[in-house]
């Protein structure tokens, strides 16, 4: 892809034709994948503002100015206009067509086409879908992402005590009491870390199935954070 990114969604009308077919995938699906646009219209929570730390965390030093960049899942748009303000190209997918992504889709209908891009970012986007329906669909993305898949996913656990703390000479540090939880209470998910189906082993076995290596996994406010590098040479 080059630095205008032509490569990974073409010229205007190009682009345009891919939201219409998307569109129509998506008449197919909305009875059985939920979705809401309704939180991003208001103030943000400070937990949420950290989340959106923890990602940029995640992403520092591997992103870079000109690097074109594919984020699934929009929410309130802050990661693609941050990264937009740092020279970052972005392209954003989403299902819902209320959150004004570039393109309306649903991943797992969706024709990739000849898209490629440098990284691609998926935050609390997978449990959205099937476990089977994921793994699938990280084949597809390992087909389009040249170096790094950027992710989170949910753990199933109720958190009892988190708190972190940081002290002189020892740095920062968090204790967490937590316990796992018996079934899914979100129902908007269809699975979530430690599920029946879906544990770290199921996951990283598919990371390493569809040719990613694991970079960086980092477990916060019951969240786990996962860098991915493409192994593919």
């Amino acid at each position: 892809m080059d630095k205008n990114g032509t490569d990974a969604i073409g010229k205007g009308e190009e682009v345009s034709t891919m939201k219409e077919s998307a569109a129509k995938n998506l008449k197919s699906r909305e009875t059985t994948y939920c979705f809401s646009s309704e939180w991003i219209h208001s103030l943000e929570s400070e937990e949420h503002w950290r989340l959106y730390w923890q990602q940029q965390q995640l992403m520092k030093d591997k992103i870079e100015v000109g690097h074109c960049v594919l984020e699934i899942g929009v929410g309130s748009g802050f990661n693609a206009n941050y990264l937009r303000s740092k020279g970052v190209e972005v392209t954003t997918m989403d299902i819902d067509a209320d959150k004004q992504p570039d393109i309306v889709a649903n991943i797992i209908d969706f024709d990739w086409g000849e898209m490629r891009f440098d990284h691609v970012l998926a935050f609390e986007v997978f449990e959205h879908i099937p476990f089977a329906e994921f793994t699938r669909v990280l084949g597809q993305l390992a087909a389009i992402c040249k170096s790094r898949l950027f992710l989170s996913v949910p753990k199933c656990e109720r958190v009892w005590f988190d708190l972190e703390f940081r002290l002189p000479l020892i740095g920062r540090h968090r204790l967490t009491l937590a316990s796992k939880r018996s079934r899914i209470y979100e129902p908007h998910h269809f699975w979530e870390l430690g599920s029946p189906g879906a544990t770290s082993r199921d996951l990283h076995s598919a990371f390493v199935q569809h040719g990613f290596q694991l970079e960086d996994e980092v477990v916060k406010s019951s969240r786990v954070f996962i860098s991915l590098k493409s192994a593919k040479p």
